[in-house]
């Protein structure tokens, strides 16, 4: 008897692989279905679109089992539907968040994708289990199955008109769960340009109506055994080739009390194999002690930020928010800058989320910035299948004004045996309400835009811990830069003005209308080159990027005129500020560019500010009497980073864009020394 049976998370690689990360929920899935069965059947993970395919083609499975996300849930329908019209007895399974809470959408969901036998909502481990064990109770006969209407934990499906749902279960002992890593079942995927990912603790105890995880069912905090993550880690490090990253899963990084041990463990594994050197986790929005705690175990290497969304109250109450004390947040943003002066911090914000406005959305900015993070992450509002704020009872009370455009990257054409598939996915956004009108929507789109080339990742963190100095705000500089474009120069009139166009231009009314535009014969070949359907935000930032000449000297000219404007400005100061210009351009040019050598002359001891960290008043700054000769180059250990970060996202849409935006460029810039 045919007893295989294909599980897969899904990656569009038409422009190259959008999600790279390993398929950690998938394979966590699988794990115990093998666990609950036995050796009744035999599984297969996958991750990529031809590589399934082809297994299909080569070798037919019984089950076809796909993780249903935003990002690949055409994708994965394409691909079934294909699947099942090849083999029309073929059990289709979709699993994942991508997929309603109410019995209508439910209905509407599945009359929608007709190939989709069963979808198992909510974590995935006991539904998919329970599910195959009974189609193995009613021979695998999915018609016999549905029309004795057979309760499933965490499964919904159509019989006939009828709606059949199981109650929702969750596994509070994850440790039941087999660990894929150590079990061998990942082994395939250390041979691919993927980030491994580990999860630590499962749940999260807070109810946001824009996440998907902010359901009542997910608030118990499960935890997964210490000497199994450290397993875990040390199993990793051990097969890890050319990417230095790991992404931690859980929610709320940092904020319990076991974390710290979870620190201690990796901080073991880079202490005995170097990796990983950059650590992805969300930290949690509470017990800033535990998380500082944490972070210090890490030195540095833990990206660390907190997804404040808003700083207005207002807002928050409206998606049942809670965030970490104002104070509290800038204490430990100010901790991991002492920490390391090389460290990563960001802060996460969305744009237009229910009751927001342009005024409260740059007073956001301003939190961040002024707490002194160096990346604020600038989010869309998405209206994500399932939430709580993409209900029509919340669209009607802030009177959203939504568009549907395509996930960047999320395009592709797919060769499906003897077939050409073309599949776009399609994401709904908040453009607009009825305290935010559009035209304010994109005048934060394009102070965004700012923010990320200007203040982000430390790229002329220098300038700005100058003004510092001087007692001037960042942000009041970045708002008084923002209002200024008279001074940017034509080529960055010409990338803002694509940037609003990029904004705007790709907005369409409803979900077919996007889909139709992408997949037209005169727009696919675009999308599929990466001119259309990229991250605008980042690809102008990396065209800016560009310009970094013209950047640093529209940052110093427009510095110097606020100056003036504020009676601060000296001749001092100004001659400092133009040549802390030219020493960022030696620093930070072409970082990808690793044989790039310059060597420069100054008349201010830069190696003796570095040590201060750049924070000195210009008046202050002593002139030294003859100049000093430097050399910029990147050693050796930074080649070597910089060269695994080019390996993994130039296998991604965003190229290097997305790495400007992933990596923590800090440790990255050229380092300097006296000729």
């Amino acid at each position: 008897m045919n007893n295989k049976v294909y599980l897969a998370d899904l990656t569009h690689t038409g422009n190259g692989i959008i999600a790279l990360t390993f398929p950690l929920g998938t394979a966590f899935v699988a794990s115990y279905a093998r666990k609950v069965l036995g050796n009744e059947f035999d599984f297969r993970l996958f991750k990529f679109p031809d590589r399934l395919s082809q297994a299909i083609v080569d070798d037919p499975p019984l089950v076809l089992a796909i993780a249903n996300y935003s990002w690949n849930v055409e994708l994965g329908y394409k691909l079934s539907s294909w699947a099942k019209n090849l083999y029309p007895n073929l059990i289709v399974i979709f699993g994942g968040p991508n997929f309603p809470i109410l019995p209508k959408e439910k209905i509407d969901f599945l009359r929608a994708r007709s190939a989709v036998d069963f979808c198992i909502e909510n974590e995935g481990e006991i539904g998919f289990a329970e599910l195959l064990g009974k189609l193995r109770d009613y021979d695998f006969n999915v018609d016999a199955l549905k029309q004795g209407q057979e309760k499933i934990s965490n499964c919904s499906y159509l019989a006939g008109e009828t709606l059949v749902e199981g109650g929702i279960e969750r596994i509070l002992d994850v440790n039941i769960i087999p660990s894929p890593y150590l079990s061998g079942a990942m082994d395939e995927f250390f041979d691919m340009p993927l980030s491994p990912m580990i999860e630590t603790t499962r749940g999260c105890p807070f109810s946001c109506t824009f996440c998907a995880d902010g359901i009542a069912s997910k608030n118990k905090v499960a935890k997964f055994e210490s000497e199994r993550v450290r397993d875990e880690l040390h199993y990793m490090a051990e097969r890890m080739k050319n990417v230095d990253e790991l992404t931690v899963t859980d929610l709320n990084f940092g904020m319990y009390k076991w974390d710290a041990e979870t620190a201690r463990y990796i901080a073991e594994v880079q202490a005995e194999h170097g990796w990983p050197s950059l650590i992805r986790a969300s930290a949690g929005k509470n017990r800033p002690e535990r998380i500082m705690e944490t972070a210090s175990l890490l030195k540095g290497s833990w990206v660390i930020g907190s997804s404040v969304q808003s700083s207005d109250q207002e807002v928050l109450k409206n998606i049942k928010r809670s965030n970490i004390s104002t104070d509290a947040y800038s204490e430990y943003m100010v901790f991991m800058k002492n920490l390391d002066k090389n460290a990563k911090t960001y802060s996460e914000i969305i744009l237009a989320l229910p009751g927001d406005t342009k005024e409260k959305h740059f007073e956001s900015l301003r939190y961040g910035i002024d707490s002194r993070i160096n990346s604020m992450r600038m989010f869309q509002a998405i209206l994500l299948v399932g939430t709580e704020m993409a209900s029509e009872e919340t669209r009607e009370k802030y009177e959203l004004l939504t568009r549907f455009r395509v996930i960047p990257g999320g395009v592709g054409v797919y060769e499906f045996g003897d077939q050409r598939v073309p599949v776009a996915e399609i994401e709904e956004i908040i453009v607009g309400s009825k305290d935010m009108p559009f035209e304010d929507y994109v005048s934060c789109r394009v102070m965004n835009l700012l923010v990320e080339t200007y203040h982000n990742n430390a790229l002329f963190e220098e300038v700005f811990s100058a003004l510092w100095a001087m007692d001037i705000l960042p942000f009041d500089f970045l708002t008084y830069l923002y209002e200024h474009d008279e001074m940017y120069t034509p080529r960055m009139r010409e990338i803002l003005a694509s940037f609003v166009s990029a904004t705007t231009d790709d907005l369409f009314h409803s979900y077919q209308e996007a889909e139709s535009s992408a997949l037209s014969d005169d727009r696919i070949d675009g999308y599929l080159s990466g001119e259309l359907g990229s991250n605008e935000l980042l690809v102008h930032k990396a065209a800016l990027y560009e310009e970094l000449d013209n950047l640093l000297n529209v940052l110093v000219q427009t510095a110097k005129m606020y100056l003036a404007e504020q009676g601060l400005l000296t001749d001092a100061a100004g001659e400092y500020l133009d040549q802390l210009g030219r020493f960022l351009w030696c620093t930070k040019r072409e970082i990808q560019n690793t044989s790039l050598e310059t060597e420069e002359r100054f008349s201010y001891d830069f190696g003796a500010i570095n040590e201060l960290n750049f924070e000195v008043h210009p008046n202050d700054v002593k002139r030294e009497d003859e100049e000093i000769r430097l050399r910029f180059f990147h050693t050796a250990s930074q080649q070597a980073q910089i060269q695994n970060a080019v390996n993994l996202y130039g296998n991604h849409p965003g190229g290097i864009s997305r790495m400007i935006y992933q990596q923590n460029l800090k440790p990255l810039y050229r380092a300097f020394e006296p000729v």
